[in-house]
Formats: C-alpha cells, sequence, structure tokens
C-alpha cells in the first residue's frame, strides 16, 4: 500500500493510526516542530489520499488558496498560528480514522474546517464580544468557498467555529465532524503530556499577555476541562 506521508522522514497517517497509541511519540515530532512553516497544502493532500479521498475537484483550488492564507500569521501569534492548525489538522484526521469516520466529502470539509478554524484569530480576546474571533475566522473561509457552501451547511459549520469558542464549549453534540474538530482543538494542547501543555502554554502567555506563570495558565485550563470532556471515545483514549 502506497504510503502518503506528510514529510521526508515521517509517516504516514495510516501508520500512526494503526499502530496507535504506541506511535504518538512519531505525531509529537512532527506536531511540535516548529523550525519551518508547514507545506499546509501537502499535509492536507496526503491526509485527503491516506482516508481514500482522491475525486476532490473544485476543492483542490480552495484548499490552496486556504493552505497560502493559514501559513500567514499578520499578528504574529506566538500559539494560535499555522503550528496550532498544523495540529488541529492532523489530530483531526487521526480521530476521523480511530472513528472511521469515511465520509468523502465530510473529510474535505473536517480538513478545510481544521485548517481554518482560527484563521483569523487577533491573538489577545475581543473583550464583550463573544464568538468574534470564530466569526471572523468563518466570514474568511466563507468568502473563499461560498460557492461549495449550501444553506445547510453554512448554518452547521458557523456553529462549528462558534463551538471552538472554548469558555462556552456546548455540552450536546451529535454532528460528529464537530465532535471531532472540538476534540481535536482541545487535543492539540493536552495530547502530549503535562511537559509539553505547558510549553504550548507558554506561547500563550506570550500571545495573550498573561502575567502569571505558564503552569499555572495551563492548569486553568485543565480546570476547565473538569466540566468540559471530550466527546469521542478515541479523544478519551488518547490522552
Amino acid at each position: 500500500m502506497r504510503q502518503y506521508i506528510f514529510e521526508k522522514n515521517h509517516p504516514s497517517l495510516s501508520y500512526i493510526a494503526r499502530n496507535w497509541p504506541n506511535t504518538k511519540h512519531l505525531l509529537k515530532k512532527f506536531v511540535l516542530s516548529n523550525y519551518k512553516k508547514p507545506n499546509f497544502y501537502k499535509i492536507c493532500m496526503s491526509c485527503l489520499f491516506d482516508m481514500n479521498v482522491h475525486k476532490i475537484g473544485n476543492f483542490r483550488n480552495i484548499l490552496k488558496k486556504l493552505s497560502k492564507l493559514s501559513s500567514q500569521n499578520f499578528t504574529y501569534n506566538s500559539y494560535h498560528d499555522q503550528h496550532h492548525f498544523k495540529a488541529v489538522v492532523l489530530i483531526s484526521c487521526l480521530l476521523a480514522k480511530l472513528s472511521h469516520f469515511k465520509n468523502s466529502e465530510e473529510i474535505i470539509w473536517l480538513i478545510i474546517i481544521a485548517l481554518t478554524h482560527d484563521l483569523n484569530h487577533q491573538g489577545r480576546r475581543i473583550v464583550n464580544k463573544s464568538y468574534y474571533q470564530e466569526d471572523r475566522s468563518f466570514k474568511e473561509l466563507s468568502f473563499i468557498a461560498f460557492k461549495r457552501l449550501s444553506n445547510r451547511n453554512y448554518k452547521r459549520f458557523q456553529r462549528v467555529f462558534r463551538s471552538t469558542y472554548f469558555p462556552v464549549k456546548p455540552i450536546n453534540v451529535k454532528d460528529h465532524l464537530e465532535k471531532i474538530i472540538l476534540d481535536a482543538d482541545v487535543l492539540a494542547s493536552l495530547m502530549f503530556g503535562m511537559k509539553t501543555g505547558i510549553k504550548l502554554a507558554e506561547r500563550l502567555k506570550h500571545e495573550i499577555r498573561f502575567d502569571n506563570k505558564a503552569d499555572v495558565l495551563f492548569r486553568g485550563f485543565l480546570n476547565l476541562l473538569n466540566t468540559k470532556s471530550l466527546y469521542l471515545d478515541s479523544s478519551k483514549k488518547s490522552c
């Protein structure tokens, strides 16, 4: 079977999923590497092919445009940047494979949403404007992909973007795609252990100008999770 690798010397998504969780260290190595900008188009296409999605049609041009936009960091974010996008894309695709998510068009949208869920993130939370960051990101996506968005999917995906606003994480979620996105967004900071979580919190601390230590920020994140659990069994087993 052909191996669709993300980059040279990295294993395929299928290999990681097939041997999960023993391959967590391999995913961690690629996800946490921040020495160069990720090639989003190659990553997305590799994931699509790995999940047996080969007929992409007009989505190919959409992915090219979104990949280019996702590689830019106009607000100089140190956490909500291209490496966070990379983490959420790969973890979303891993969860999709582990939970047997197989609808081709849904997989395409899953990858697109994972890539763009924080596309226009401004760094610091905009006070008194709930969903401001999430709506900005969705607006950018809808502008580029409007021809592919039915009225149903427009409302559905807008809800998914808003659901990534962590403090008001929804309790009852029935949409499998939404469950994957929400879990992947959390697992990007949680999946690789306390030490890594604090390291990522250090990046977020600088981005949001948090005055206390990074471990305080990360422990606050864990405390919020006590009442906002992960949705998928495969997500819970990945921690």
